[in-house]
């Protein structure tokens, strides 16, 4: 009995995004997913798997002889589309600028970048100035990268008057993907790369800002800027991507109006959030490599291009890029229109690991040739304990649990890391919900925590600071309530000063909130009442201390070569605790800003102490329900595939 209708939406329509640090994998992927097939040295390396990678559980082994079977099965291959984001930039800049002299064309095209790049009132560093670190920018733009745009802009043979390309995506418009667009872009951006390939980064990040915060690109409407609040175009490149995805599917034929696209990159996590809620065929990637590995690769990318001036000057810029791109503060304050890797990567459904187990030229494959064993030496160097699965390995088991959900069961990782995320959605805290998890040595659960205040007190999502301004004060501190002595520098109290806080912006509060809460952060007022930054002055408990004193609370035994999850790396007071207790080894999702793994977890005078950290691989959330929960069960599904019965 065939399936095929039974699956065909899971298989027929997917769309991955990818998300994550610059040079942390998302061009692997790439690669490995817009194949025809899977190449000869990729089936020689999944056929040989058991050979090669020795020290992998039995378990393990065989879950891979499942992904095995699943793709020399040639139909399961599916070849994915790559809809790249910096195109759909591209396509927004052609559309302000377009006029059919090639000539203005060019001349609107470097005019318009080198005007906004110098404009002053942005906070970003400007790129269209002399002044700029990027030097020689403005007179590169006017003359080199102008005279190529001239040049290539016959490739595109465009017919269409300004201001409509972007309202024409919702015809039958095959311009964005056609052979002469993709060539054209590629040609654009390696121009602006042959320069800088900060110049191009810096570009994307500006213009893609300007149109999440405008909804144009227009220069007038961008200077005339009244800075009213308002999210009104923060989907303005989200929508267009979506009217792609939709063209794309019209594009193909009648009988296959299938789509596999990737969108590559997300880096902003409310236009994550739109594909999130609006397909369920939708799975969110997130890359992350091995630090040392991801910044060799940002220089070799820049080993690539031939006479590029001040490369390690263009170098260090871009990894400070990237830094800035990963660790936004802005959207506390209400802006949203930034890039902020580090909350994409909070939300996605999948993440990968890039480990630096071989050579940079053998890295898509992770030991290509399949005769080649594991060295001992090769495991010891990368960890201690777990093995990081081959990258490749890592993608077709994506691939394949998307179109057979449950064909493999989780990894232990997974499966405990997933009871940690679950674990955090308890928590009251209105800053940052964490979950952890400790387990023995044998990865028994012994303890889960979340981040919370002790028990018997009032979680800071359940308080209202109106009930404190009124006198309201249950649930609140002797201290906040301003029952004690404790005065600041001004003589004034805590509840005083909240109180006059609260009172400067209180005015139409009720329809501000519209039946919300008026939560607050004790941490975050007191701390700037003192004029200091001071983590000790919390209400909750960390989610990994919390773990671990269930042990003690309720009872149980001790944690000496035991193992913590936690959704977000321990801080250097929770590192200490798991030291003190003997966990042997930590497995995260998120980096937690410190030092706690330089100065802490690697600071024991005797090395074999030291607990190892390991960065999470893996589905997550609702990734982990929909690629491990089958659509039947496996037996019912067997039989009706293959008749096989037991006969009398």
């Amino acid at each position: 009995m065939s399936l095929d209708n039974f699956y065909k939406l899971r298989r027929n329509f997917i769309i991955l995004g990818l998300t994550g640090k610059m040079r942390s994998g998302s061009d692997l992927i790439v690669d490995i997913l817009t194949q025809e097939k899977l190449t000869k040295e990729q089936s020689k390396f999944l056929n040989s798997f058991d050979e090669t990678y020795q020290n992998v559980s039995y378990s393990e082994s065989r879950k891979i002889r499942r992904i095995k079977d699943f793709y020399n099965y040639e139909d399961n291959w599916i070849k994915f589309e790559v809809l790249e984001y910096r195109n759909v930039v591209l396509l927004f800049l052609l559309n302000e600028c377009y006029d059919s002299c090639p000539d203005k064309f060019s001349d609107n095209i470097a005019n318009w970048i080198i005007e906004l790049g110098s404009y002053k009132k942005f906070d970003y560093p400007r790129f269209g100035s002399e002044k700029d670190i990027s030097v020689g920018s403005k007179t590169f733009i006017e003359t080199d990268f102008k005279i190529e745009f001239k040049n290539k802009i016959s490739l595109l043979k465009i017919k269409f008057n300004k201001n409509t390309l972007i309202e024409n995506l919702s015809k039958k418009n095959d311009f964005f993907f056609s052979n002469e667009f993709q060539e054209f872009s590629k040609a654009i951006f390696f121009k602006l790369d042959s320069f800088s390939p900060y110049l191009r980064y810096r570009f994307i990040h500006v213009t893609t800002y300007l149109l999440r915060r405008f909804g144009t690109l227009n220069i007038n409407t961008i200077k005339n800027d009244g800075e009213e609040d308002g999210l009104e175009h923060i989907y303005t490149i989200a929508d267009v991507i979506n009217r792609l995805i939709k063209i794309h599917r019209n594009l193909k034929p009648k009988d296959k109006k299938y789509a596999h696209v990737i969108i590559d990159r997300l880096k902003n996590s409310y236009e994550l959030m739109y594909f999130k809620e609006k397909y369920s065929g939708f799975y969110m990637i997130g890359t992350n490599a091995e630090e040392k590995l991801r910044s060799q690769r940002i220089e070799e990318k820049f080993n690539t291009i031939k006479d590029l001036d001040h490369r390690a000057e263009n170098v260090k810029l871009t990894k400070n890029l990237d830094d800035v791109e990963y660790k936004v503060e802005t959207f506390k304050k209400g802006t949203f229109e930034r890039f902020d890797v580090e909350n994409c990567l909070q939300k996605v459904d999948y993440h990968t690991y890039l480990s630096s187990t071989c050579t940079l030229k053998e890295i898509e494959l992770e030991y290509l040739d399949a005769g080649k064993k594991i060295k001992k030496g090769d495991i010891e160097r990368t960890n201690k304990f777990y093995i990081y699965q081959p990258f490749i390995i890592q993608i077709l088991k994506l691939l394949a649990s998307i179109q057979q959900p449950g064909i493999i069961q989780p990894s232990y990782m997974e499966r405990i890391m997933q009871i940690a995320h679950l674990a955090k959605l308890n928590s009251g805290c209105i800053s940052r919900q964490v979950g952890a998890v400790v387990t023995d040595s044998h990865f028994s659960v012994k303890g889960i925590g979340w981040n919370e205040v002790p028990e018997g007190q009032t979680p800071c999502s359940l308080r209202d600071l109106r009930d404190l301004v009124t006198d309201n004060n249950k649930g609140f501190s002797n201290f906040e309530v301003g029952n004690t002595e404790h005065v600041y520098k001004d003589n004034d109290s805590f509840k005083s000063k909240i109180v006059q806080d609260f009172n400067q912006n209180s005015k139409d509060l009720d329809n501000k909130l519209k039946g919300r809460s008026c939560s607050f952060c004790f941490k975050t007022f007191h701390n700037t009442y003192e004029d200091k930054e001071n983590q000790v002055h919390t209400r909750s408990l960390h989610a990994e201390e919390n773990a671990m004193l269930q042990v003690t609370k309720y009872g149980g035994q001790g944690l000496d070569q035991g193992n913590l999850f936690t959704t977000a790396s321990p801080c250097e007071l929770c590192s200490k605790k798991a030291f003190q207790i003997g966990v042997k080894n930590i497995f995260y999702i998120d980096l937690y800003p410190g030092i706690s793994k330089d100065h802490i977890l690697e600071g024991g005078s005797n090395s074999g102490r030291n607990p190892s950290l390991y960065q999470y691989q893996g589905a997550i959330g609702r990734g982990y329900q929909k690629l491990y929960k089958p659509f039947m069960s496996i037996k019912d599904e067997t039989f009706l595939r293959s008749k096989i019965k037991p006969t009398k």
